[in-house]
């Protein structure tokens, strides 16, 4: 292990002490100015730069996403930038409510998409990004690559999520992977939750042709409808003072069980390159085991959160950092 892997244990173990968490995010005022702003208005009387979770914050935001509320259907027919879509793209918007997910087949060209590829590429061999301390996976490349923000900030992804949330909404992270997660089924809920609930869109973007041996994403078809699984939900006692419990486990456990109770099968990913998935927050999804040896499953994955909500990490109990450009 290398110094910087050493020093970002050091930070994600200090990351649990919520004094820590506190003076951590004082460095980052102007970045949680909507943090601030929300506190006020959800009448959460605490410091905007403590620990925040669901459990504090649940019930009191008003307001629902687009296609999660009654009539979203008909509101969404009504907005002149669905009629200019691609029929293929409104059939799927349609069935969001029941599915949760819109496969978009050949969203980007193959120029883009490589250009990607080469510039992660060069930025890897040149020692200018580097994979995360705890999983093989680059964070926030759109930072350094031009052509990674081009994809993920191109204006149609953006109105896809729109028509979706019915409000505006702007990048808030991005994740390149080139091998395959292996991800245990889970929800970005519980990573980057918003109150009122059900304002973030995960997008998935493959970068090359992906087959089962690949290690796939895989996802449940309609788990967006079911219960939020919350820290609360994990049997983890009352929360200390001091500390932030360690949910990884209790949490795996606890979405096996969903995946094992939910009705439907899980359903993978086969994607060409230029393919993308926009998937509902609360969606269960994963990423299936690589049986190729030395398969590769290069994508790009953007989470972009909706205008004017709390945004915050449950499963690190604070505000999210947001990006300039959110009210």
């Amino acid at each position: 292990m290398g110094p910087r892997e050493r020093i970002a244990r050091v930070k994600h173990g200090l990351g649990r002490l919520r004094p820590a968490v506190a003076v951590g995010q004082m460095a980052h005022r102007r970045a949680l100015g909507p943090a601030r702003r929300r506190y006020r208005e959800l009448g959460l009387r605490k410091p905007w730069f403590g620990s925040v979770s669901h459990a504090e914050v649940a019930g009191r935001g008003a307001g629902q996403a687009r296609l999660d509320r009654a009539g979203g259907i008909d509101e969404l027919e009504a907005d002149e930038r669905f009629a200019a879509l691609d029929p293929k793209l409104q059939a799927g918007l349609r069935e969001w409510p029941r599915r949760g997910y819109v496969a978009a087949e050949g969203f980007f060209a193959p120029g883009a998409v490589a250009a990607l590829n080469a510039e992660i590429d060069r930025l890897v061999s040149g020692g200018e990004i580097h994979q995360h301390h705890l999983s093989p996976r680059f964070m926030n490349v759109h930072r350094r690559s031009p052509a990674a923000r081009a994809l993920a900030e191109d204006p149609r992804v953006l109105e896809m999520i729109e028509l979706i949330l019915g409000r505006r909404a702007g990048l808030f992270q991005t994740i390149c992977f080139i091998q395959g997660s292996q991800q245990e089924a889970h929800s970005d809920a519980f990573h980057m939750m918003t109150e009122p609930p059900g304002f973030l869109v995960g997008v998935w973007m493959a970068l090359e042709d992906i087959d089962e041996g690949c290690g796939p994403v895989f996802y449940l078809p309609g788990s967006h409808r079911l219960p939020y699984v919350m820290t609360e939900d994990l049997g983890l006692g009352h929360p200390s003072r001091l500390v932030i419990a360690d949910k990884g486990a209790a949490y795996v456990n606890r979405m096996r069980a969903v995946v094992g109770d939910h009705d439907a099968q899980p359903l993978t990913f086969t994607a060409k390159a230029g393919d993308v998935l926009f998937w509902h927050h609360n969606l269960t999804h994963g990423g299936s085991a690589v049986t190729r040896p030395g398969a590769t499953r290069r994508s790009l994955v953007g989470h972009y959160f909706g205008d004017r909500v709390l945004c915050y990490h449950e499963v690190t109990e604070r505000a999210a950092r947001m990006p300039a450009g959110f009210d």
